[in-house]
C-alpha cells in the first residue's frame, strides 16, 4: 500500500507505538519505505535523546553546584544553572534562592521611664545663732539691818553722804570701778535709813562702825546716775536706795549689747522705804552698764522723791 508521504503507514496498519529509541531503531531496519521513512525513524530517535541528555546534564550539573556549596561550607554563592535551551526554553529555577523579603518591624515607641516620685525631704536652712546681747537680771529684796560694804563688795564699793551732801566715801582699792554720773538734780544729805552701813579701808573716810546717812532728791523726773564695769563674766551690782512720797524707777543697761532691764517701787505713806536691788549681768564684750535712779512721780506736797545710799560690787 502507497505511503501517505509523512513517513507514516496507512491506518489499518496503525497500531501501538513504542516510544522506545531501541524499538523505532529496529523498526526503521525493518520497513523497507525508503528515505522518507529513514527520516522520520531517526528524528523521532534523536528527540528522544536530546531529552534524555538535557535530563541527564541538568542532574549532573546540579549533583556539581550542590557538591561545590558543601565544600565550601556555604561561603561561595551558588552558580546560575546551565542553558536551558535542550529543555524547550522552560526557565528553571536559579540555583541560589532570592531574598525572601521580611517585613521590617515597626519600631515601638520607647518608654520614657516614669519618674518615681521622691518624697520631699524639708528643706533647712541652717540655724545661725544671733550674737549675744548681754543679759541683766534686777531682783528686788529688804535692807538688812547692818551692811558691811567691805565685806560685800569684794570688787568695789561707794557711800554717799557721810560728810555732806556731795560727800563720797569708797573703797581705798576698788580702782573706782563704780561711778557716779555728772550730778544735774537739786540733792540733799539725809540721815532717815534705819540701817547702818559700816567699812574699813575706806577713803577719804578709812572706816565707819555704822551710819544711817545718805542722799536724796526731790520731784518728778530727778535721778541719780551711776555705772560700773561689764564683761563676759557674769557680775553682781547691788543698789542700795529708798524712796518717800514718790515712784521711783530703777532702769539698767549696757554700753554693748541690747540687753536692758527695769524694776520699779513706791511709798504713798509719808515714811522712807528702803530696799536692795541685786543686778546680775553680763556682756558680750568688755564694757560697762549704766544705771539710773528715777522719779517717776512725787506725791503729796512735800519733798517726794528717790533716795541713794550704798553699793557694792563683786
Amino acid at each position: 500500500m502507497p505511503s501517505t508521504g509523512f513517513g507514516r503507514e496507512p491506518a489499518r496498519r496503525r497500531g501501538p507505538r513504542r516510544r522506545t529509541a531501541f524499538i523505532g531503531f529496529r523498526r526503521a531496519a525493518e520497513t523497507p519505505q525508503g528515505p522518507a521513512r529513514d527520516r522520520h525513524g531517526w528524528n523521532e530517535i534523536m528527540s528522544s535523546a536530546s531529552v534524555i541528555l538535557a535530563g541527564v546534564i541538568v542532574v549532573v550539573g546540579f549533583g556539581f553546584v550542590a557538591s561545590r556549596v558543601i565544600n565550601n561550607d556555604g561561603d561561595n554563592p551558588l552558580p546560575d544553572p546551565p542553558p536551558t535551551a535542550a529543555l524547550g526554553g522552560i526557565p528553571l529555577p536559579s540555583g541560589s534562592p532570592g531574598p525572601i523579603p521580611i517585613g521590617t518591624p515597626s519600631p515601638s515607641p520607647s518608654s520614657s521611664p516614669t519618674p518615681t516620685p521622691t518624697s520631699a525631704k524639708p528643706t533647712t536652712k541652717p540655724t545661725t545663732k544671733p550674737p549675744f546681747q548681754g543679759s541683766i537680771q534686777i531682783a528686788a529684796s529688804s535692807v538688812p539691818s547692818t551692811v558691811d560694804l567691805t565685806a560685800e563688795g569684794s570688787t568695789d564699793w561707794v557711800h554717799w553722804g557721810l560728810d555732806g551732801t556731795f560727800s563720797l566715801e569708797r573703797d581705798k582699792g576698788g580702782g573706782f570701778a563704780i561711778l557716779e554720773g555728772t550730778p544735774t538734780a537739786p540733792r540733799f544729805k539725809h540721815a532717815l535709813s534705819p540701817q547702818f552701813f559700816r567699812w574699813t579701808g575706806g577713803d577719804p573716810v578709812d572706816h565707819s562702825d555704822g551710819t544711817t546717812t545718805g542722799i536724796r532728791t526731790c520731784g518728778a523726773g530727778n535721778a541719780f546716775t551711776i555705772s560700773a564695769p561689764a564683761s563676759s563674766s557674769t557680775r553682781v551690782l547691788r543698789l542700795y536706795v529708798g524712796v518717800i512720797d514718790a515712784q521711783g524707777e530703777l532702769r539698767a543697761s549696757l554700753s554693748a549689747g541690747s540687753a536692758t532691764a527695769a524694776r520699779s517701787v513706791q511709798q504713798r505713806d509719808g515714811t522712807f522705804r528702803t530696799l536692795v536691788y541685786t543686778v546680775t549681768y553680763r556682756a558680750p564684750a568688755a564694757t560697762r552698764i549704766n544705771f539710773s535712779w528715777k522719779t517717776l512721780q512725787a506725791f503729796g506736797d512735800g519733798c517726794g522723791g528717790v533716795a541713794l545710799q550704798a553699793a557694792t560690787l563683786r
